[in-house]
């Protein structure tokens, strides 16, 4: 039996690393690298994953990037666009 919540990546959780990250960052070289790097990763992958399959997905394979699940889906996976934005 597959285990629905482990094991993916969800935009949410990810959303809210980002925004600490972004806090933390200000201070801390490191947290400010991260922020960089991840926000990049997820706005490539969320971006690939559109343009490969036309959709938006509820959440990512934490290997490949692949989306899974339901599709489209507009509910916390729209945070990308706060993502992008910088807006958290």
């Amino acid at each position: 039996q597959e285990d629905y919540w482990r094991g993916k990546v969800w935009i949410n959780i990810n959303f809210l690393a980002l925004k600490a990250l972004k806090h933390y960052g200000q201070s801390w070289k490191e947290g400010a690298e991260l922020y960089t790097q991840l926000r990049q990763a997820i706005i490539e992958n969320m971006l690939g994953q559109y343009t490969k399959k036309g959709y938006i997905f509820e959440q990512y394979d934490d290997k490949s990037g692949e989306g899974l699940k339901h599709k489209p889906f507009a509910g916390w996976s729209s945070l990308v666009l706060l993502i992008m934005a910088e807006m958290y």
